[in-house]
Order: C-alpha cells, then structure tokens, then sequence
C-alpha cells in the first residue's frame, strides 16, 4: 500500500491552511468600515480575525487610510452583511478542517497500528527456522524478510505524512477557531458602540445625513 491517500490528505491540510484570500477579505471589511467613519471601538473583532487568518499587521493597521482607502460602506446593513459573509466562510473552512483531521487522525491510527504489525512480521521472518541443507529455506527466509522491511518502510512514509497533516491542521484549527470568536463578536460590539443610535432610530428618529455612520436622511432641499 503506498501513501498516496495521506499524500492527498496532506495536500488537502495544507490548502485548507491558506487562508490569505479570507484574511484579504476580511482586512477589505475593515477598511470600509474604517472609510465610513465607523467608530473604532466596534471593529477590534475585524482586526483579531484579519490577524488570526495570516494578514501582515501592517496591511490590518493601514486598512482604509491614504493609500490603502476603500470603498466605505453606505449603511450598517451592508456593513453587517458583509461580516456574516465572512463568518459564514470561517465557519465552513472550520467545519472543513474538522472533517479533515478526523480522517487524518484515523490514517494515522492505521499507518501505527499496521506499522506495529509489519515488525512483528520481521520477527517472525528473522525467526524462521533454517535447515541446512534445506533447499529454498534460506530463499525464503530472506523473502519473507524483505517483504516484512518493506511494509514497514511503507508503514513509516504514511504515518510521516499523516503526522505532517496533522501537524498543519492543529495549529489552523485554533487560528480558524480564534478568528471565527473575533469576527462574531462584531455585531455585538457595533450595538454596544451605537446602542444610543439605535435606541433613536427604534423611536423613529433619524441620523443626520453627513453623520458618522449608520443610515442618514438626505437633506431637506435634496429630498425635493
């Protein structure tokens, strides 16, 4: 039996443990929410997520600024939708993840518990009772020898790449796990930060039309 299931079970591990286009994502969201002037304290949970996928710090801290500037978004609504996107695609490359490492975890429990058995197919082999003059006794004994050391060197390669994908996944399971906690944390932050707001706009009142966030009404003379 050769590797080639763990060799596609690695592959799999490791293109999971790419998360740059989601972190990209993620820092973009930020750099709206930073264009439409949302207030700061409502987007820590953005910064900890884009950090936790890979993104360099520096792209996170001048997400939105001059020379990065993005497209602010033009109501909270949007500003919302866009964050439960991106939690939504967290939460499936962590659910992904998890069905992963329970396959790798199972290849690796075979690779260990066959690589056990092949050397006690050698014992048995190195054991063998040779009589001399037996003819082919030796023959076999060195057959039976050789194919034990193979099943064993073909043992060890795939438990060596199934420990190599569990060696990605674990520590993409606790960066996936960590980013998917900062990004949910979101909307809570942003009714904590503009509970008065909504608190107004529940009453029926209405934000300015220049205001610093949240849906504001044009102004009289441009309403007609």
């Amino acid at each position: 039996m050769s590797a080639d299931c763990e060799r596609r079970l690695l592959a799999r591990a490791e293109e999971l443990a790419d998360t740059s286009e989601t972190a990209e994502t993620v820092t973009a969201i930020l750099g709206g929410a930073r264009a439409a002037r949302l207030d700061p304290d409502a987007l820590g949970g953005l910064t900890g997520a884009a950090l936790a996928l890979g993104e360099d710090s520096r792209a996170v801290y001048t997400a939105g600024s001059r020379g990065r500037a993005a497209a602010g978004f033009a109501s909270d609504g949007a500003f919302v939708s866009a964050v439960a996107d991106a939690e939504d695609d967290i939460a499936g490359r962590l659910q992904a993840v998890a069905r992963l490492g329970s396959e790798t975890a199972a290849a690796l429990r075979t690779a260990r518990t066959e690589l056990a058995a092949a050397r006690r197919q050698l014992n048995s082999a190195r054991a063998m009772p040779v009589a001399n003059p037996c003819r082919g006794c030796h023959a076999a004994r060195a057959a039976a020898i050789a194919a034990a050391e193979a099943r064993i060197r073909d043992c060890r390669e795939r438990a060596a790449v199934s420990r190599a994908a569990v060696d990605v996944l674990g520590p993409l399971v606790a960066r996936l796990r960590h980013a998917l906690a900062r990004i949910r944390a979101v909307p809570p932050d942003l009714g904590e930060t503009y509970e008065a707001v909504y608190r107004l706009l529940r009453r029926g009142g209405a934000m300015p039309f220049d205001g610093d966030w949240l849906t504001g009404q044009p102004p009289r003379s441009a309403a007609g």
